[in-house]
């Protein structure tokens, strides 16, 4: 499963990324993990430059 993120360069709107979220696991493991995966989704951010704690 895989989900591709596009966010804008806030110091320059013209530099576009792309960031790759890639799940990799069985066929088997896909439904007990497909929820966490699509949750964790959710979450990413922008981040502010600085190391997180």
């Amino acid at each position: 499963m895989q989900v591709h993120l596009s966010m804008l360069d806030a110091a320059d709107p013209r530099k576009p990324s792309v960031i790759p979220l890639v799940l990799t696991v069985t066929a088997s493991q896909h439904p007990a993990v497909q929820g966490d995966f699509r949750d964790f989704g959710h979450t990413v951010r922008p981040g502010t430059g600085a190391a997180s704690a």
